[in-house]
């Protein structure tokens, strides 16, 4: 038995007329009852009766339709979404991880921009989880591309194409002493008591480096996200080292200053988000596709006037 055979099991039970199903199915009418026949020597049972000039099912017939209609559907079910997985359907879907902060503008306006000069409508899956998360769901093939962080022990794994800048602040209560100034540099940082990501994320580890650089070390490397950083800077006496996102700008008050390298060149300082892939992972064209327009969008960071701590 094989796919052929219930193909053409089903069309003949559709039409009830040899002639009509052999022309519908682009075959001859000898090799449709040939393999008709050949169906029902295996089965052990007549599937078919004749009715005049056509052929009507018997009760066995009848019954093993219900089994094929729904072996089929699901077979071609299948068929379908595996297509649309490659891209040669609608346009494919692209599994995709993110980091919760990208989701509120930059994401949007990304997969807007892509779809706008797609031709075929691409779907993406998104799924927000933490970079350290997102890199090990990439190398093991749970991500097609994600939008995090990179982690450099990942480097003989993943590629990365820088994306975005998100730049470092300090938050503080309204009660610090440094509340009142329009901007901190670095030199404001010392002696004072300082609250950040934990070491073990990318971020974490950039920030340290950047910190040691100074010889600021009255730090606390303990917290994971802008969330819990700016709950405890707006409600204690510690300063929160941490990125400019979504978070600390929903709060009452806090008090959020931009950090700049020093009070002449005032520059920011700023983390970097990637596109990672990885080449060991099979791609289908829509996947393929869209890093080729992410590639051709990236963030270039020689022409900004960042410091990039990563």
């Amino acid at each position: 038995m094989n796919l052929s055979q219930l193909y053409y099991f089903r069309k003949l039970a559709e039409l009830q007329h040899y002639t009509k199903a052999a022309k519908e199915l682009f075959i001859t009418q000898p090799t449709l009852s040939g393999s008709i026949s050949s169906l029902e020597q295996e089965l052990g049972v007549s599937l078919f009766q004749k009715a005049g000039r056509n052929v009507e099912l018997t009760k066995y017939g009848a019954e093993f339709l219900k089994y094929v209609n729904a072996s089929l559907e699901q077979l071609d079910k299948g068929i379908a979404i595996m297509k649309g997985y490659s891209g040669e359907g609608d346009g494919g879907v692209i599994d995709l991880g993110c980091i919760i902060t990208l989701q509120t503008e930059f994401l949007p306006r990304l997969l807007n921009g892509y779809s706008s000069v797609n031709e075929r409508k691409t779907e993406f899956n998104i799924n927000q989880k933490p970079s350290q998360e997102l890199l090990c769901g990439i190398v093991e093939g749970k991500h097609d591309v994600a939008f995090c962080a990179f982690d450099a022990l990942y480097s003989d794994k993943l590629h990365q194409i820088p994306v975005a800048e998100q730049h470092l602040v300090v938050a503080m209560s309204p009660s610090s002493p440094l509340a009142s100034k329009p901007y901190l540099t670095p030199g404001d940082l010392k002696g004072e008591s300082l609250i950040t990501y934990r070491e073990e994320v990318p971020l974490g580890k950039s920030v340290k480096n950047l910190l040691d650089s100074f010889d600021i070390d009255d730090v606390r490397y303990v917290y994971e996200d802008e969330s819990i950083l700016a709950g405890f800077a707006a409600n204690g006496s510690d300063l929160a080292l941490m990125l400019d996102t979504f978070f600390p700008h929903t709060m009452e008050d806090i008090v959020v200053k931009p950090l700049y390298n020093n009070e002449l060149e005032k520059r920011r300082y700023c983390h970097t988000i990637y596109l990672v892939y990885c080449d060991k992972n099979y791609r289908p064209y829509c996947v393929e596709h869209f890093i080729e327009y992410v590639r051709g969008h990236q963030l270039d960071r020689s022409a900004s006037p960042s410091i990039f701590i990563d």
